[in-house]
């Protein structure tokens, strides 16, 4: 039997063809899928609600009644799901600020009454939201309200109720309007004193890490900037460092201007009992004379609008 000499290119040449009949098909099954699968569907406002705020408040309390949080089909298409779930936030955030927490409250508990991978996916969404130092959402008022259902549900496994309670008791620590845990430092010179040493005047903690590229960008901004530069007239500076690699935090204290006085964690209080956030740096706390907290765990940004308005008060 003789081969077909051109059998060979003939099959080759139709691969291509089969390629664009199978991604064609397979385009087409997927957008038939995509079709079938469930869309999360928000409450809407009745009209006898005109006014902005109520009608946020309603949404918060109402978001999800049109939607079931533990059909998993949902997960199929996260990007629908995760943006259903930023709309209900702006919702909690632009509504009563009494009505967020119990919103909160009860979406969380929905969520733990749902299948195990959607309970994953929308517990670690909101955790990244609310709670990551690097998300533009960070908002740890609302993820405590979540936190206080979390560490009590008899539903999760105790490490990871654990966990959520560990979070809760360093986020509660050092809020706006509460006064500030105290700790021990030394400087440079090896002079000690407290965080409560420093009186008379508003205190500015910044937490950092010698070798802190992002640190170096705030230093160099607070270093520019008119604001900073007037208020830091009237303020006791503390930059603090809380490892344990002195050699790295002597060489870093060269990069202070000499109004700050630059010291590092004595005891390392602030690691081993949980005293402050040390997530992010740098890390910027702001008190009032008292040692009252005012801004907790700022960026630079929002530490020169606060200083700002503590210029013109003066």
């Amino acid at each position: 039997m003789h081969k077909h000499p051109f059998l060979p290119i003939l099959l080759f040449s139709l691969v291509p063809l089969f390629s664009v009949i199978s991604c064609s098909n397979s385009k087409g099954s997927k957008e038939k899928e995509s079709s079938l699968l469930p869309v999360p569907v928000m409450a809407e406002v009745p009209l006898s609600i005109s006014d902005k705020v109520a009608a946020h408040s309603y949404l918060a309390q109402h978001f999800w009644e049109n939607t079931d949080i533990t059909d998993t089909l949902f997960l199929k298409n996260p990007k629908a799901l995760s943006g259903f779930f930023f709309k209900y936030l702006q919702h909690i955030w632009h509504g009563d600020s009494s009505v967020a927490a119990n919103s909160l409250k009860e979406w969380t508990t929905k969520v733990l009454e749902s299948p195990r991978n959607m309970q994953d996916f929308m517990l670690e969404l909101a955790e990244n939201t609310l709670y990551d130092p690097n998300s533009p959402a960070r908002n740890e008022t609302l993820y405590i309200s979540m936190l206080e259902v979390l560490s009590t549900d008899t539903s999760l496994i105790p490490v990871i109720r654990q966990r959520y309670s560990e979070q809760l008791h360093i986020a509660k620590q050092n809020r706006p309007g509460y006064k500030a845990n105290d700790f021990e430092m030394v400087n440079s010179r090896g002079k000690k004193s407290s965080l409560y040493d420093y009186k008379g005047k508003h205190t500015l903690v910044m937490f950092y890490e010698p070798k802190c590229p992002a640190c170096e960008a705030s230093l160099e901004v607070l270093n520019n900037n008119k604001t900073f530069e007037k208020a830091s007239q009237v303020l006791n500076l503390l930059a603090v460092y809380t490892g344990d690699n002195l050699p790295e935090w002597r060489e870093s204290t060269g990069k202070f201007n000499p109004v700050w006085n630059v010291t590092h964690d004595l005891e390392m209080e602030v690691t081993k009992k949980r005293l402050y956030d040390r997530r992010p740096s740098p890390s910027f706390y702001l008190l009032d004379k008292n040692h009252v907290v005012i801004l907790k765990d700022g960026t630079t940004s929002q530490l020169i609008s606060i200083l700002d308005k503590l210029n013109k008060q003066s």
